[in-house]
Order: structure tokens, then C-alpha cells, then sequence
């Protein structure tokens, strides 16, 4: 995995922090989609890639759910991420996503 990702010339983005020794889970510190570019599907596509690479290498990710001020609301956010397998306790911000084998 790397640790940052940009799609359409850097106006979707994904940043994570890795686990050097391999045995903790990566941390998807954030999506990010320029605010006039919001709403064509490229932070769902970049976080499709992520997560197909997670899978791949066997990585689980974790995030912390965080609005942005221009972004999904926090009940928004968190449905959105489940969409991507994503699960977590509804009274912690946290967010796991084990690796899934592919169909």
C-alpha cells in the first residue's frame, strides 16, 4: 500500500498512515475531494482503489469518522464508509475494515 493516493490530477485524494513492522492496522487519515469537484463519484472511486489494495496486501484500515466543513455529515460519512465495509460501534467515531476476499 502507499501511503497517499490522487486521482484527476490531485482533486481526489486519500492519505493513510502505515504500520511499519506490518501487525496494526493501516489508518485512513483522510478522503478528500476539492469542494467544486464534489459529487461525481471520485471520492468513492479513490476509496474503492484503496480498499482493493487492502485486500489485496491483506491490510485492515481504520479511520476516525471527521466531517469536514464542506463534506458529508457525520451520520452521512458513516453510512458512506459502511458502504465500503467499513463497521464500527455507533456511540465511537472509529471505523474497521478487515481485509475481503474477492468474489
Amino acid at each position: 500500500m502507499r501511503d497517499a493516493y490522487a486521482l484527476h490530477g490531485g482533486a481526489a485524494s486519500a492519505s493513510l498512515v502505515l504500520d511499519p513492522i506490518g501487525n496494526r492496522p493501516t489508518i485512513l487519515t483522510e478522503v478528500a475531494v476539492w469542494r467544486e469537484d464534489q459529487g461525481k463519484g471520485w471520492g468513492s472511486e479513490i476509496l474503492r482503489l484503496v480498499c482493493a489494495e487492502a485486500d489485496t496486501e491483506g491490510v485492515t484500515l481504520m479511520l476516525s469518522v471527521d466531517p469536514g466543513p464542506y463534506g458529508l455529515s457525520y451520520e452521512a460519512l458513516r453510512s458512506w464508509y459502511s458502504r465500503y465495509g467499513f463497521v464500527g460501534d455507533s456511540t465511537d467515531d472509529v471505523m474497521i475494515r478487515l481485509p475481503q476476499a474477492k468474489v
